[in-house]
């Protein structure tokens, strides 16, 4: 039989444009080079050619996104840079050409659109177009100056369910050359003013998986000396950088409030800094929330305040700035700014919250998939174009500044770039973050992208812990939080159960004499947000949970052999044994599963004991008083193990009990006995005396035997009683 088909190959980019050097223009003499690569069919003839917009720079980012989705704004101007050329035998044609910002007859400062296109050198139809930025900042003009964030994510899944048990074994390959590796990486090349959110669940399966022997579904594992390695060049590489705790394993936060887990929500905010500080060595705050998505509603912003949160890191467009009124001057305005990437939130706590907004754009940038030839390279040129175009944006909107877009013909050494238009224009900030708490840098990319960042003239790095609300912050609407976004938490069903091992879980904490969380940190990692669309492995590790849980509970049980009570009423013997290594202290209730034979003589029918402590690995006996009724028969009684605080522990347990009214009828019986023993001992004294009056001994009035006697008569032999 043939063999398998081999898979197609992938058909190559047509067009790849994999360096624009320098990445900022500087001068207007100075060369820039473009090199890439054309890829089709074989011997057919190309040209490359390069489309630009003379003399006037873009005037917003809303220019800019028109752009590049070719939705209203295009270059007019192109300059063939490769005649017609045939591609290669293997379908390929490398070029490289160099232009200037005087070629490209750029005016003045400003953000630039510049696109590389490739069209059949036949037909002139085009095969391939990208699309860029070229940002001209020449020397000796002052450019406005940008404050730029960044926070990035250290965070993952969980990998245990509880403690001791790992659910998969994927924490290893990741930490020697996988995901974690590359964030390990991306935190020792990046600066201290890069801000690092650290799970603190991660750290603890770090720090479990290097401590020893472990359990991965029942298989015991030994111990991952890496994962020492790794967890030791963390400590290194965030030691003197800003890092925050996230809430212990990175929770919903707004599933658990909608839910009404307000309690473990506070709970994982609490853990997650303690533990950082713990792993870490250092002190870590956990004062600042990055919610899942950056998004939330009211009612969780109210719970982050009252757990300690002072700032919430949001994505910007879930605080959106208000439209201006109709007849407000603003909304006729030529030239939108970006706002600040900070405002003032109101809650229920006395003070207000700083929301720190992350833009949309900048943040889709960072974050988004550079693994294609020339995409590093081309995320990076968007980065630095629109930073620039949100310094630009406030050089042309400030007052008394002319406005460069509908100026073409200012010389590059003046116009609103120049020291008097700076001088008035304040530094307004930007955050950047990537979109998912899961992601997965490339630390060549993130490290090129911080070296461009702070070498561009118009940006100043700043650490997040920095970023304040401005005078005169612009005014915005409500958190928006939509109904997809609500769709998008963990399903109400897996919160359900969620709250139901809660429950379980705190009765195995409290009945213990010593209290003891053996079970929360298994709870919150449940409530961890990559959970969401994952009800399959959500479900496993909730499963995995209970089965512990359960085990634990069992530890303390109600011995259910059937027991008897005789009589009308009288004591059923119940019987706790305590099979954990710690003393508990526990209550025991106790109901009729059938008044009509058999109550409970308790005022309420119900019987409760005080608080009761049973020594490790012994039994405590209880007697429970009752009531036989209708006769007795056969009936049954339900134990339920109570915490101190009247928390249920397990199942209620059916004792089934034997009761009878044997009582008086043992009284009859015995009264008939004694009757009986009555009549016979006057019957004996009766035969005595009647042996009295008719003697038997052989004697008569005569002084003979009877025998001599003629009339005597023989007397009858009976058996005395």
């Amino acid at each position: 039989p043939a063999g398998p088909v081999a898979a197609a190959a992938a058909p190559a980019d047509p067009l790849v444009v994999n360096e624009i050097t320098p990445e900022v223009l500087r001068d207007a003499v100075a060369p820039v080079t473009i090199s890439g690569t054309v890829a089709g069919t074989p011997g057919s003839y190309v040209k490359v050619m390069v489309r630009y917009s003379p003399n006037r720079p873009l005037a917003s980012r809303n220019e800019m996104a028109a752009y590049l989705s070719e939705q209203g704004y295009a270059p007019s101007n192109y300059n063939t840079k490769v005649q017609a050329t045939p591609l290669d035998q293997a379908g390929k044609l490398p070029f490289r050409f160099t232009v200037t910002p005087q070629d490209l007859r750029m005016s003045q400062a400003g953000v630039y659109p510049f696109a590389v296109e490739v069209t059949d050198a036949a037909t002139g139809q085009r095969i391939a177009i990208e699309r860029t930025f070229l940002t001209y900042a020449p020397k000796g003009e002052q450019i406005p100056k940008v404050k730029l964030a960044l926070a990035l994510p250290l965070v993952d899944r969980p990998h245990r369910a509880d403690d001791a048990t790992f659910m998969d074994d994927d924490l290893s390959p990741s930490l020697a050359s996988g995901r974690l590796a590359a964030l390990l990486q991306t935190a020792q090349d990046t600066g201290d003013k890069v801000t690092w959110f650290v799970d603190p669940a991660l750290l603890d399966d770090v720090r479990v998986l290097s401590a020893g022997a472990r359990s991965v579904r029942g298989v015991r594992k030994e111990a991952d000396p890496a994962a020492g390695q790794w967890l030791n060049g963390l400590r290194g590489a965030l030691t003197g950088k800003p890092v925050v705790a996230t809430p212990y394993a990175d929770p919903d936060m707004t599933a658990l409030v909608h839910f009404g887990l307000d309690k473990q929500a506070a709970a994982s905010v609490q853990r997650g800094a303690a533990l950082a500080s713990e792993v870490l060595g250092r002190e870590i705050h956990g004062s600042t929330a990055w919610p899942a998505g950056g998004r939330i509603d009211r009612d969780t912003l109210d719970e982050l305040a009252i757990s300690g949160v002072t700032s919430v890191l949001l994505s910007g467009d879930s605080l959106p700035v208000r439209a201006p009124a109709p007849d407000d001057p603003a909304a006729f305005t030529s030239t939108p700014v970006t706002p600040d990437g900070a405002a003032t939130l109101y809650s229920v706590a006395d003070k207000p919250l700083t929301a720190l907004l992350a833009d949309p754009t900048l943040s889709a940038v960072l974050g988004g998939n550079v693994s294609a030839p020339g995409a590093a390279m081309l995320a990076r040129q968007r980065f630095l174009a629109e930073t620039a175009m949100i310094a630009f944006e406030r050089a042309n909107a400030q007052p008394g500044l002319p406005d460069r877009s509908a100026q073409p013909n200012q010389s590059t050494q003046g116009g609103p770039g120049g020291s008097t238009g700076s001088a008035k224009t304040s530094s307004p900030t930007v955050i950047a973050v990537p979109g998912s708490h899961l992601w997965t840098p490339d630390p060549a990319f993130v490290s090129g992208l911080l070296q461009a960042a702070s070498a561009a003239p118009w940006l100043r790095m700043t650490s997040l812990d920095s970023v304040t609300p401005g005078r005169g912050e612009a005014p915005r609407d409500d958190l928006a939080y939509t109904e997809r976004d609500r769709q998008s938490e963990l399903s109400r069903s897996h919160l359900a159960t969620v709250r139901k091992l809660e429950r379980k879980a705190e009765a195995a904490a409290t009945v213990t004499v010593e209290h003891t969380d053996l079970f929360h940190a298994a709870i919150l990692r449940l409530a961890s947000a990559s959970f969401r669309g994952d009800a399959k492995r959500a479900a496993s590790f909730a499963q995995r949970v209970k089965e512990t849980i359960d085990q634990r509970i069992t530890g303390v049980s109600v011995l259910d052999s059937p027991r008897s009570v005789a009589g009308s009423n009288g004591q059923v013997p119940v019987s706790v044994a305590n099979n954990l290594d710690e003393d508990i202290e526990i209550r025991i209730r106790v109901t009729s599963g059938n008044k009509s034979r058999l109550a409970i003589d308790a005022p309420d029918g119900t019987y409760r004991t005080q608080p009761t402590r049973v020594l490790a690995g012994r039994s405590q006996l209880v007697n429970v008083p009752v009531i036989v009724r209708g006769g007795g028969g056969e009936a049954s009684i339900s134990v339920q193990l109570l915490t101190d605080g009247d928390v249920a522990y397990g199942n209620a347990v059916r004792v089934v009990v034997r009761a009878t009214g044997y009582t008086g009828i043992a009284v009859v019986i015995v009264g008939a006995a004694l009757v009986i023993m009555l009549a016979a001992v006057v019957m004996r004294v009766l035969r005595r005396r009647s042996r009295r009056a008719f003697p038997f001994d052989g004697t008569t009035a005569g002084g003979g035997p009877p025998e001599d006697r003629p009339d005597a008569v023989p007397a009858e032999r009976t058996q005395s009683p």
